[in-house]
């Protein structure tokens, strides 16, 4: 009987151990096709994004639909970009040798011929991290696609990943893995439940100090009751909510950097606070004295 109790709990830890080597192949399935997706990307922008030579003599999108039904099927049959060749240049020299090197890869300018810089979205399009780190425009746009803003869909994997998502975090999670990482951490803002999404705070084709402006200005937008103003203020909160808080996830209660008493002693530390804190410095937490930590109408220790 021993044995055989043994060997059950043998087949239950190897049972655990395909569990781990199954989420660890899923990790490393995540990865691989990442890297898929940029070494192709990469090799479509070096070789395919300048201007054909000697492709000069446009053909009409009827003539691409011949060959490209499926990709004109979704386009937009109304739109700008139903015209095959305001993107990809001329066709003739790809329809005579049915050559993929003999049309082009669509570049940023192909995309601000129309959508200009300076104008609506793309207001700090020039001093984004995002033109200036060499993204392109059709990396988070599909421009045969009806989704809105002809946002790519997102990949099986993503969908599996965070099937609650929205589109458009799935999106951006792809080259920000280390931040969606963190929202499965127990404290998160819920961007993988769907009920928010990175653009609700960040503009992607926009500088970031342009974008968010004052450093509290954002948080407070949704967060009013913390903003003030307040008669006895704290410094952290009028000038940066970061000093405290990770926006994205923490393991900490209430995306706090670290816990109480730890995210206060690393600015009042305990021989500035004075003896009266001495023995329970680091027993408790300072916001059950210190209740409002935010800012206060009365008392300039914030207690209330």
């Amino acid at each position: 009987m021993r044995a055989r109790g043994t060997d059950g709990a043998a087949d239950r830890n190897a049972g655990s151990g395909g569990r781990g080597v199954r989420r660890t192949g899923a990790l490393l399935l995540v990865a691989v096709v990442s890297c898929v997706s940029l070494s192709t990307g990469d090799l479509q922008r070096t070789h395919r994004t300048a201007p054909v030579e000697g492709a000069t003599e446009r053909v009409g999108a009827e003539e691409c639909q011949i060959c490209h039904e499926d990709v004109l099927d979704h386009a937009p049959a109304t739109s700008y970009h139903a015209d095959c060749e305001s993107c990809h240049g001329s066709g003739q020299k790809h329809i005579d040798s049915a050559d993929t090197a003999d049309i082009r890869f669509p570049a940023n300018a192909d995309c601000e011929a129309c959508h200009d810089t300076g104008h609506r979205t793309l207001l700090g399009w020039n001093q984004s991290e995002h033109n200036q780190g060499g993204v392109f425009c059709t990396d988070c746009h599909d421009l045969h696609d009806r989704q809105p803003w002809n946002l790519r869909r997102s990949t099986a994997v993503a969908q599996a990943v965070s099937p609650h998502a929205g589109d458009v975090t799935r999106l951006c999670s792809t080259c920000h893995a280390d931040v969606a990482a963190t929202f499965a951490l127990p404290s998160h803002h819920p961007l993988r439940e769907g009920m928010l999404a990175c653009t609700d705070c960040h503009d992607p084709h926009g500088e970031r100090d342009v974008a968010l402006g004052a450093p509290t200005a954002l948080c407070t937008s949704c967060h009013q009751d913390y903003g003030g103003p307040w008669i006895y203020e704290h410094g952290p909160v009028t000038e940066d909510c970061g000093y405290c808080h990770v926006p994205h996830g923490t393991s900490s209660r209430a995306l706090l950097v670290t816990n109480e008493p730890g995210v206060c002693i690393s600015c009042h530390t305990v021989a500035e606070a004075g003896a009266v804190h001495q023995p329970f410095a680091f027993a408790t937490r300072c916001t059950d004295c210190h209740s409002a930590i935010h800012g206060s109408y009365a008392d300039p220790h914030l207690r209330r």
